[in-house]
């Protein structure tokens, strides 16, 4: 039996994968100029899709990448969804948007970027992975560059440190920053629990999660604040919780940190992944 037919959208065209095509001259290819997000979809329906599309558009105008106007994004991803049969499954839509081509170095203008748009199945972790945590490893090479706070097609550091916490056993790498303090992890974003507060790390390198940023805006309906403060490796391991979060996993605690147990907290999980549930509902829209 063949395969089914997958379809991207490649600037204004919904495309069979097989006919969408990209210069090699694209600077996307070239030097990873370019970014994207990552979004969960739920029964053919996109998460804080909007939240996504600031921080995309965020980046832009600070690489000067011009936005693509007049696009009904929502239209868009649901059509693309439909397309590849994913209307009643969980997903991952990736939206990227690069350069296009230029020839000058810096930041040249681009009459053309490229955008394209995709979506695959998700499978998230199993019942299990969720209660009893992912092993997490601190990735030796602190991250000492400005391009952490976007989420850039420059990706390799990630994929390396990666790769790493799985050679070590583990599930996700921990990033420093280039003075040894926690920052985030590989590609989630860190919440952690300590006298009964909420706390992500003070970190200036990171990039400004929209997880992160939607369970904050969660839990203070509730009048509890997630706050920034700076996070030591020691604090970090004596935390009273600690959880990795994106936009595709949700919240997963950490059961360990280089091999050494993190106490585990599944009532304070079960709030976070309440709170972002219920944000869910409220974005849906009418």
């Amino acid at each position: 039996m063949s395969s089914p037919v997958a379809f991207v959208w490649l600037n204004d065209e919904l495309l069979p994968a097989s006919q969408a095509c990209i210069s090699v001259h694209d600077r996307g290819l070239l030097y990873g100029d370019g970014f994207f997000e990552t979004i969960r979809a739920e029964n053919g329906s996109p998460w804080f899709l909007s939240e996504h599309l600031n921080r995309l558009r965020a980046a832009a105008e600070v690489f000067r990448i011009p936005f693509p106007q007049g696009i009904d994004w929502q239209a868009r991803v649901e059509r693309l969804l439909a397309a590849n049969g994913l209307t009643e499954r969980l997903a991952a839509v990736k939206i990227l948007l690069t350069r296009g081509e230029a020839i000058d170095l810096g930041l040249p203008a681009a009459s053309r970027p490229t955008l394209i748009i995709y979506a695959r199945p998700y499978t998230p972790p199993g019942p299990g992975e969720y209660a009893a945590g992912w092993p997490v490893a601190i990735f030796p090479e602190p991250r000492t560059t400005f391009l952490g706070r976007y989420k850039s097609l420059n990706y390799l550091f990630y994929l390396a440190a990666r790769q790493y916490a799985l050679d070590q056993g583990a599930r996700e790498a921990l990033i420093l920053e280039s003075d040894g303090l926690v920052s985030e992890g590989a590609a989630t974003s860190i919440i952690f629990v300590r006298d009964g507060r909420y706390f992500t790390p003070q970190a200036p390198s990171a990039l400004a999660g929209v997880t992160l940023a939607v369970l904050a805006r969660a839990i203070l309906r509730r009048n509890i604040r997630l706050e920034t403060k700076p996070m030591a490796l020691d604090e970090l391991r004596q935390a009273e919780g600690l959880w990795l979060v994106n936009s595709l996993m949700g919240v997963m605690p950490v059961a360990a940190v280089d091999g050494q147990a993190v106490r585990l907290a599944p009532e304070a999980t079960d709030f976070l992944q309440d709170c972002l549930t219920s944000e869910v509902t409220l974005s849906i829209p009418l």
